[in-house]
C-alpha cells in the first residue's frame, strides 16, 4: 500500500523550509490562500521583506512616470498657448482655451497626487533630534536657569 503525502504537513515544511507563499502553493498544489491559512495554523509566517521592497520599487516608479508625465502636460500647454496667441478667428480662441484650461486641469490633478514635500514634517524631526542631543548632553532635560 502507497501513502501520499499528506498536503498541510509538506505545506508546513515546506514553509518552515523558507520557501514563500505562492512557490508553495506551486509545488504542492494547494491554493496559496490555503497555504496562508494552514501556515497560520501552524504558526508559520511568510517573510514579506521581497514583497514590501516591489511594492516600494513600484510606487517609486509610478511616482517617475507622473512626473513625466506633468513635464509633458506643461509643454502640452505651452503648445495650446501657441495656438491661442496665432488664433484667427474666436472658434481658434474658443478651442485652445479650452485645451489650455484641461490640460492645466489635468496637470494639477497629477501634481496633487504626489503633493509638495511635507517641510512641517522635516522641520519636526529636525526639533525632534535637537531635542534628543539636548536631553542627551544634559541628562535629564530639565531646563537649568
Amino acid at each position: 500500500m502507497t501513502s501520499t503525502p499528506d498536503p498541510r504537513a509538506q505545506v508546513v515544511d515546506l514553509a518552515r523550509a523558507g520557501h514563500g507563499r505562492n512557490e508553495v502553493a506551486r509545488l504542492t498544489g494547494v491554493p496559496a490562500t490555503t497555504v496562508s491559512r494552514i501556515a497560520a495554523d501552524a504558526g508559520v509566517t511568510f517573510d514579506r521583506t521581497a514583497t514590501a521592497a516591489a511594492t516600494e520599487a513600484r510606487v517609486i516608479d509610478a511616482k517617475a512616470r507622473r512626473a513625466v508625465l506633468g513635464g509633458q502636460l506643461l509643454e502640452d500647454i505651452d503648445e495650446a498657448r501657441e495656438h491661442l496667441h496665432n488664433a484667427v478667428d474666436a472658434k481658434d480662441v474658443f478651442f485652445a482655451a479650452k485645451a489650455i484650461d484641461a490640460l492645466a486641469s489635468a496637470h494639477s490633478r497629477l501634481v496633487a497626487i504626489d503633493g509638495p514635500p511635507d517641510e512641517s514634517a522635516e522641520a519636526k524631526s529636525l526639533l525632534g533630534a535637537l531635542h534628543d542631543a539636548l536631553v542627551g548632553k544634559h541628562g535629564s532635560g530639565e531646563v537649568q536657569p
